[in-house]
Formats: C-alpha cells, structure tokens, sequence
C-alpha cells in the first residue's frame, strides 16, 4: 500500500479520537490532513509559503500566536484540536522537519482526547499550548520592557545569547547552506532578537535556565500570584514574552534544546528528535536511552556551531558550563561530559538532595526521580560557580527537568504541576544566590526559557495505531508510536 493509502487509514473519521492530523511530503510540496479537512502547500525560495489547495477544514489555518495566553484558555477548552486551536508557523515548522534526511514518511499528530503515551499532559504537535514555552530575560545587556504581547521562535534563542555575550557579526549559511551575512554563529536559521539587547551595557556573565516542558501560562499565573518568587523577580526588572516562544516541529525535547543551543533548526541540525529511524544505518536512535542521551552531542552536525563554541571562537579564554544539558558541545564543563568521561560531578549532600521538594508528591516515582536529578543539577551549577574550575563562567547554561516529568503526569494545571514550578523556582532561586554571592550578581545577565508546552490529554485507553495500519494491510515501521 502507499502512503497516500497510510494517510487515508488513519484520517479516517473512526480514528478521529486518536489521531488529530498527519503530515507528510508530496511531490509539490507538504500536507496536512486531518478527518476534518486538509492543507497541501509549498516553500518558495526565500523560505515564504505557498498555500496549493485546501479541503474542508485547513488544520494548519490559524497561525496566530496570540492566542491561549491565560490560564482559562486552557482549563476551559482542554481539548482543543488542530483547526480550532491556533498553529503558529506550523507550515514553515512542517516543511523544515522533512529538510531531515531521518525524516520519516508520515508524521501522525495525536488528538489531545488519546493518552497515546499514557500521559496526563503531552507534548509534540504544533498546537500553541504544546509549542509554547516561556521567555524571561533580565539583568544588564537586556532592555527591561516589563511584560511584552510578543513572540519570538526557539530558532532564535542561539542568535540572541551570542549577540548578548558579544559575539562578532560574520557571514555564514542557513541549514540549508544558503549564504547570510551578519550572523552570530556560523550556521543559522534564526534571527538575534536586537530588541531584547541594550548595545550600551555590557553583560559580564549570561546565565540561562532551561525548565524543560515549562507551560508558561501557568508559570506567569503562579508567578502573578507570588508563588515564584524568583521569576516574578526576573519579569519585574527586565522582559517576558507573553507569547512566549513557538518551540519548531517536533515540539521535543532533544530537537528543540539543540535548536536552542544552536540557532539551527530541528531539520538540519542532525539532531531531529529524541528518537528517529536511521535508514542508511537501518537503525533507531534513542537519546531517551541514557547511553545514547549523554552522548547526544555527536549527533550535531560538525559545521554548526553551538553557543559555546560561537563564545569560544569570539573569546578562547572564555569559559563556558552546562548542566544535564544536550546541547553542550564546546563547553569547559558539563553534566553529560563528565558522565561520559567518568569525571567527577559537582559535590551534593543528602541535605541538598531533599531540598525544594514538595513532599506530598514525593511517592511519585516520576517526581520524585526528576527532583533528585534537578538537586544534582543545582548542585553542578554551584560547582561551576564555586571557583574551584579557575574563573567564573562567562556563560552558563542550566537545564531542570522536573516541569517536564510532572506536567506529564498530571497535567500542565494540575496541583502536581504547580508543585514542581515551585520547587524549580526555589531551585533557580539558589543557584542564582550562588551567584549573588560571588558578588557578580549586578553583573549578570539572566534568561528563563523552555524547549515545548504542554498540554492537558483526556483520560481513556491508548489504541495500537500500528496494529490498525498492519489490519489495513500498509507495511510500516512505526517509530515512538507516531512516526510511520
């Protein structure tokens, strides 16, 4: 069977509670079709897209990117499917996914009514509430604007850390090897956000802090109401996004901190998502598998630079860290390097571990796993900072993971979510009195990001999607229950 045959068994209207819409390439171009209705466009040269045809609902239609900024918008409409749930960019965001030579033929977008994983909150489609995440920066070298009715895109998260620590404008290329001059990094799909960037304040250190699968409504709401303490902090004294940024397909993990720490998107980069078949190789990389997870590094392409090795080019001497992070290449210090080379880690007592714990989840093995892993995590942050590596670093990237695990599972506004924004909050909060105490602290440019959203899925048993396409007769491998 073909894979126009593949499309046709799983957008079938019976399916319609499992699987919201599929995406693939066409000889002209891209589709998106759901059982609703469909979309078939093309990319032009300069990167602009050309809509071919539509049918019924387009499920890619409305690429607003100010929509489901509250809390409510949420909580009312958990649901919401492609179609009646805003889409940014997602046409530009599909066609740079099929860029990948790991690409599968079929991409299947799950319904928010399938658990197809099991969990309460899910990420990965290109709904706004599953490719949103926050954005706070802070500190000198940044324009405080207060709260912003603006978005920016995780592509460019790279561009504007690198602009922020100095590096020399130079040309280069895009991903797809198309010339572009006044880049940060060598390669580069994104754009430096100039607008976020004082030209007449020099930051002495930047600081990141990625909470991985942050949902930013809730954060601003907690953060609103002074339930965390250190990122209503940041938002009072410099610049949050209310759009937040649109996390590129795939809304994951490893593809998006990768984007993030490269200005490259997921498509080009090498690294594609946290899971992919490799068809020259007739392998499946997993860098959710803890082996291929701190390793995830070799997976990048070798002529693109990461944010370390763009400051290491602009300033030898510069040093830069990163903790529990994948895209890490180029850095002095690092979680994963460590692990990899079977050096030590930052020192962490049992006192530290059980610290910034909210004890009535901590018999949820998903919690209670990602708040130690978070404790090691502040732990290498403070070791980095100690001065025991020789000078403070000039850039530091730290990841925390416990939204992440948590908003899986219970949901991104549920009590277990708002749990863990509080813990990683107070754990942002120590790290950065680290640094307080260093007395570098009014030197120190600050930013708060994540890699995806988040989104609440209906309760009901998880169906076998490739036991249905094996029953039509199509012959497939399906990857991560999604990927045909």
């Amino acid at each position: 069977m073909t894979i126009e045959q593949a499309e046709a068994v799983l957008t079938d209207p019976d399916l319609a509670d499992e699987v919201d819409t599929v995406l693939r390439q066409t000889a002209d171009g891209y589709r998106a079709a759901s059982s609703r209705g469909s979309v078939d466009f093309a990319r032009t040269d300069d990167d602009t897209i050309e809509v071919l045809a539509t049918t019924g609902e387009n499920p890619l239609g409305d690429e607003r990117t100010d929509q489901r900024t509250r809390v409510t918008d949420e909580t009312d409409d958990p649901w919401a499917r492609l179609g009646e749930h805003a889409t940014p960019m997602a046409m530009s965001n599909t066609a740079q996914y099929f860029d990948s030579a790991h690409a599968p033929d079929l991409v299947i977008l799950h319904a928010p009514t399938h658990r197809f994983h099991g969990n309460a909150g899910e990420h990965g489609s290109l709904a706004t509430t599953q490719a949103r995440t926050p954005f706070i920066a802070a500190g000198p070298g940044i324009v405080a604007r207060g709260v912003v009715e603006e978005h920016l895109q995780t592509v460019d998260i790279a561009p504007t850390l690198a602009s922020l620590l100095g590096c020399a404008p130079i040309d280069g290329h895009d991903g797809l090897g198309r010339r572009r001059s006044n880049l940060r990094l060598k390669v580069q799909d994104g754009d430096e956000r100039a607008e976020l960037i004082d030209p007449d304040q020099r930051a002495e250190h930047v600081v990141l802090f990625l909470w991985d699968g942050c949902n930013p409504q809730a954060l601003h709401e907690m953060a609103e109401r002074g339930q965390a303490t250190p990122v209503a902090e940041l938002i009072e004294r410099g610049t949050s996004h209310r759009h937040g940024v649109t996390a590129s397909l795939p809304t994951a993990t490893p593809g998006s901190h990768m984007t993030e720490s490269t200005g490259v998107l997921p498509g080009r980069s090498g690294v594609l998502h946290h899971t992919w078949y490799d068809r020259s190789a007739d392998t499946v990389v997993d860098l959710l598998d803890f082996v291929q997870m701190i390793g995830a590094r070799d997976h990048l392409r070798d002529d693109i630079e990461t944010i370390h090795e763009a400051l290491h080019r602009n300033e030898p001497d510069a040093m830069s860290v990163a903790t529990y992070e994948y895209g890490e290449r180029g850095a002095d210090w690092s979680t994963y390097i460590q692990m990899s080379s079977g050096g030590a880690q930052g020192p962490i007592t049992d006192e530290e571990r059980r610290r910034h714990r909210s004890p009535e989840f901590m018999g949820i093995p998903a919690f209670r796993n990602y708040s130690v892993y978070d404790a090691h995590s502040v732990a290498d942050a403070k070791h980095t900072w100690s001065g025991n590596l020789g000078a403070l670093p000039r850039f530091s990237w730290f990841t925390l993971n416990l939204t992440d695990s948590a908003g899986h599972a219970g949901g991104p506004h549920s009590e277990i979510g708002r749990a863990a924004i509080r813990d990683t909050d107070a754990r942002m909060g120590e790290v950065i009195d680290e640094i307080d105490r260093r007395g570098v602290l009014d030197r120190t440019a600050i930013i708060m990001c994540a890699d995806h959203g988040m989104q609440t899925t209906a309760e009901g048993e998880a169906v076998d999607l490739s036991a249905t396409l094996q029953d039509a007769g199509v012959d497939h491998r399906m990857v991560d229950d999604k990927y045909v």
